[in-house]
């Protein structure tokens, strides 16, 4: 029985040493593998091409980077890609969003977290549009969201921002600011 077994063993051995010489071998690059971005950049221009009632970037914001992902877009045109604006302000990086979403609000922030607190609020710049807030508190610090929906426009959009400590942090300002109307309001 062992003299079966060994055999049988030999003979998978020899079967695999066997296809790895009849293998072509592909010689090695030296260039290191990168991924694909499907995020490209863009101008504000271009952003508010494809969202009209686009963001304002906050007075006082630096790094400020525009991109879009044209690949969350449907052909239909619904929903169109998903335009983001990135900027620090104020100490903190923040991330927002917009798309075109048609006749609903889509949450397309990004953020999945098991939320602490939620609010329902009012944006006053942009014309009284209900919004939702939620706040993670954990051990490692704090993710706020502030998320809205226009729709006369068919738009969606967020606003996140996480830190260390965002205790007494008004987001809501931030977003107020992000609005044609609200660009020289204060958020602190």
């Amino acid at each position: 029985m062992k003299k079966s077994i060994l055999i049988a063993v030999l003979i998978v051995l020899f079967i695999a040493v066997c296809g790895q010489a009849v293998m072509v071998r592909q010689p090695q690059s030296s260039d290191p593998v990168q991924l694909a971005n499907p995020w490209r950049d863009i101008t504000e221009a271009e952003a508010k091409e494809l969202c009209p009632k686009s963001f304002n970037v906050p007075e006082g914001a630096e790094n400020v980077q525009w991109k879009v992902l044209d690949s969350a877009a449907d052909p239909s045109g619904v929903p169109g890609p998903l335009v983001q604006l990135s900027f620090d302000l104020y100490g903190n990086s923040f991330t927002a969003r917009e798309q075109v979403t048609g006749d609903e609000e889509v949450d397309q922030s990004g953020m999945y977290y098991e939320w602490t607190h939620q609010m329902d609020e009012t944006l006053k710049n942009w014309a009284d549009i209900a919004c939702h807030t939620f706040r993670f508190i954990g051990e490692d610090g704090y993710a706020d969201l502030c998320s809205w929906y226009d729709a006369e426009s068919g738009i969606s959009y967020s606003l996140s921002v996480t830190a260390k400590d965002l205790d007494g942090f008004d987001l809501l300002a931030i977003a107020e600011a992000m609005h044609s109307s609200g660009a020289e309001k204060s958020a602190e």
